[in-house]
């Protein structure tokens, strides 16, 4: 009965020392194989590759010169200053009186900031001279950083020209005011400047801005008017004062704005051709109809390089 049982153990037993030296052998052909790939020329390889992978890439072989051009995407924030805006509609209203020069430069109202996701493109032309980069960009982006303000002031006393006579003259003058600004779109021209370290390009920007912007801003103004004779007579009494211009409003669509634009950023090459960037922007816009509009942006890119 034991014979049997050997000759099967036996059978078994060569079984799986067969099967092991054909996995054995299948290992060897595998590595022979592998070998033979990674001793076959790269050009051989390459010639396989799409045209923007070919080639072995080191950080020393990295070039930053030609053309380039990518996509890019982040946070933009907007702060306006509205000092100005109601100016020259209070001026309007209160036009051939004694108050214009003096109601019409009060600042009612001051800033007012807000945040917007942004996104966009690039392209540009790097020179290289060694480890220095020099280059131009266009940029755009688009937005929409709405921001607003609104306020009262008064109701403030202020003189006005003695009568003859004697008569003093006071005005009671309050003065309501409302703004708001938006941003839809920012396209720059950049000259940029930088230095190459191995795969790392630091760089810097200047150049100008040009915005496409939308307005609204409205004002206000109440007057009274008292008239007190010389002494000992008692204060008047404070009467309304028509002003045929009051209130006045304005808005504006597509306006544009132009100003300046300046940041720095970082690239950094993933492979010959394809790079990733971050970088911060800074812009002004001093005039779009008495606003002043700054914006900061934070944003990352990837672009491609030919």
């Amino acid at each position: 009965m034991g014979c049997p049982r050997t000759a099967v153990a036996s059978s078994a037993t060569s079984a799986v020392s067969g099967a092991s030296n054909s996995r054995h052998r299948g290992l060897r052909a595998g590595l022979a194989a592998l070998a033979l790939i990674l001793m076959a020329p790269a050009g051989a390889v390459a010639a396989d590759m799409p045209e923007f992978l070919r080639g072995s890439y080191s950080p020393s072989s990295t070039r930053w010169d030609g053309f380039y051009v990518g996509g890019q995407a982040g946070e933009t924030f907007g702060t306006a200053d509205f000092s100005d805006v109601s100016r020259p509609l209070v001026s309007d209203i209160l036009a051939n009186t004694e108050l214009q020069p003096i109601v019409s430069n009060w600042t009612i109202l001051s800033k007012g900031s807000t945040g917007s996701q942004s996104y966009g493109g690039f392209i540009g032309y790097n020179y290289q001279w060694d480890d220095v980069i020099m280059g131009a960009e266009l940029n755009y982006n688009h937005m929409s950083i709405v921001t607003g303000g609104q306020a009262t002031v008064g109701p403030i006393l202020v003189p006005g020209a003695n009568l003859p006579g004697g008569s003093t003259v006071l005005y009671s003058v309050t003065e309501t005011s409302n703004a708001s600004v938006t941003i839809h779109d920012i396209v720059t021209a950049r000259a940029r400047a930088g230095w190459a370290f191995d795969r790392f390009l630091p760089y810097g920007f200047v150049g100008l801005a040009v915005g496409r912007a939308d307005i609204t801003r409205f004002a206000s103004v109440d007057v009274f008017k008292s008239i007190t004779p010389p002494p000992p007579s008692s204060p008047g009494s404070f009467l309304p004062v028509p002003l045929s211009r009051n209130p006045q409003s304005q808005s504006q669509g597509g306006l544009i704005a132009y100003g300046f634009t300046a940041g720095l950023g970082v690239e950094v090459a993933l492979m010959q051709n394809l790079f990733v960037r971050a970088e911060w922007e800074f812009i002004e816009f001093p005039n779009i109809a008495d606003f002043r509009v700054s914006v900061n942006s934070a944003r990352v890119g990837v672009g491609l390089k030919f």
